[in-house]
């Protein structure tokens, strides 16, 4: 399955799937539950049918590339359309069109611990894009890094485990879909 040349609805079909298997089927879910949150999903689940959110309006989508003064990947940009954000995903939650920025604007703390150590990720780190976080766990981030952009339009994508201390290369995804599918395989594992 290839989501990059994912329509806007297409990823309304995949996220609704995604949200039906991960409340029949997930390991995430019971932690989720056994840490008294559980109500608030499966409330959220029953209310909204999934667990994404109101598709974002065009003119959202394009008052944050004004914002951010790039247009966004064609693939992260459907999805921003199909469900403004999206909620456990693996590690994470997918920011609102609102909440996404620059990594470096976003957590300057971050960004200058691992400054401190190392300056070999500093460009990766003031020109990338934040467009999930964990929700109190290891410390998951993933990034959308544009000076990595294919011909398509797609910019490269990472899922940094900042907690462990690996490093933000160390898993790099051609763009969002394939990110994004990697990470909501993971729930049948």
């Amino acid at each position: 399955m290839d989501l990059q040349s994912f329509t806007i609805t297409e990823w309304r079909t995949f996220l609704r799937d995604y949200s039906a298997k991960f409340l029949d089927n997930s390991k995430l879910l019971r932690v989720i539950e056994k840490n008294g949150a559980g109500n608030y999903v499966r409330s959220h689940l029953q209310r909204e049918g999934w667990i994404g959110y109101e598709p974002a309006s065009e003119d959202a989508v394009v008052a944050a590339e004004d914002r951010l003064g790039v247009r966004l990947p064609p693939t992260y940009r459907n999805f921003l359309l199909a469900s403004n954000g999206f909620g456990y995903v693996d590690h994470v939650d997918l920011l609102n069109v609102e909440e996404i920025g620059w990594l470096s604007e976003r957590d300057p703390v971050l960004v200058d611990a691992w400054s401190d150590a190392t300056d070999e990720y500093a460009d990766m780190f003031e020109r990338s894009l934040l467009i999930a976080r964990d929700d109190g766990g290891p410390g998951v981030c993933w990034l959308l890094y544009p000076a990595e952009a294919g011909q398509d339009g797609e910019w490269a994508a990472y899922e940094w485990f900042t907690g462990d201390g690996s490093s933000p290369d160390d898993d790099r995804y051609e763009n969002f879909g394939a990110l994004l599918l990697a990470a909501t395989r993971r729930l049948d594992a």
